[in-house]
């Protein structure tokens, strides 16, 4: 799954399954874009990771919720390789609070980061990808599309959000080479340190495989559907969860 000569832009890559697949993209022989929303030293730890894979690198900081932000970061990646190939619009926030409580400035917050930089991103990458007729966007939704919680209504709608914008520019994208699918993660052990038992009571119960998955799983499938090797797939959810029920 050679991403050689290819450049990716991973936002959210300072820790977890945004660092996993910032890195794997690099072995599989792509530069990247590093992404954080404020720990520089989160960032450049990655950086220089991918670095040490012989691979460019760049190491940005910004608020994906802010439209200027967003519009910032894309022109520093552009202005530095010349392209961006591939999106993985990983960054998110899942501030919970009850629908009543919500004001629309928390409502919006939530909204300009799961949803709207996932536009910001693709559209100021599209020109280049249309015109090399090759393009990758994978984009993540969550459990929260498919299971309403409680507090979370401004979560759901965003993540539900994710899943149109991913259906409608598959089709759209596919005649340019440009194929776009969602990856929803389920329970994924993102804790770099030994679990401390905070986990909810019973919650690995409804998971077949009987456990949490591995951020690097995540990388994995998001290499393939980002590779030469996926051809085929596009407009698609993929559930990564073990096997639970997603609705």
């Amino acid at each position: 799954m050679s991403l050689e000569g290819k450049v990716a832009l991973v936002t959210g890559s300072g820790r977890n399954i945004g660092r996993s697949i910032a890195i794997a993209l690099a072995n599989d022989g792509a530069d990247v874009i590093v992404h954080a929303r404020s720990n520089q030293e989160e960032a450049k730890s990655v950086a220089s990771e991918i670095s040490a894979l012989g691979r460019r690198s760049l190491d940005l900081l910004g608020d994906m919720g802010d439209r200027s932000s967003v519009e910032n970061i894309m022109e520093k990646a552009l202005n530095e390789f010349g392209r961006v190939d591939i999106v993985v619009n990983n960054a998110a926030i899942r501030p919970h609070k009850s629908f009543v409580e919500m004001s629309y400035e928390d409502w919006r917050n939530v909204i300009a980061t799961d949803l709207d930089a996932a536009f910001l991103t693709t559209k100021y990458a599209l020109p280049g990808m249309i015109e090399r007729q090759w393009g990758r966007v994978v984009n993540f939704s969550g459990l929260q599309a498919f299971q309403g919680r409680h507090g979370g209504a401004h979560i759901s709608a965003a993540k539900v959000g994710v899943i149109g914008l991913t259906r409608a520019l598959g089709t759209e994208l596919a005649p340019n080479g440009i194929l776009v699918n969602c990856i929803v993660p389920g329970m994924i052990d993102t804790s770099r340190e030994v679990h401390t038992g905070t986990r909810p009571p019973g919650r690995l119960d409804s998971i077949p495989v009987g456990r949490p998955g591995d951020p690097d799983e995540i990388a994995s499938l998001c290499s393939f559907l980002c590779s030469d090797s996926n051809g085929f797939i596009t407009g698609q959810t993929i559930h990564a969860n073990g096997g639970e029920r997603n609705f």
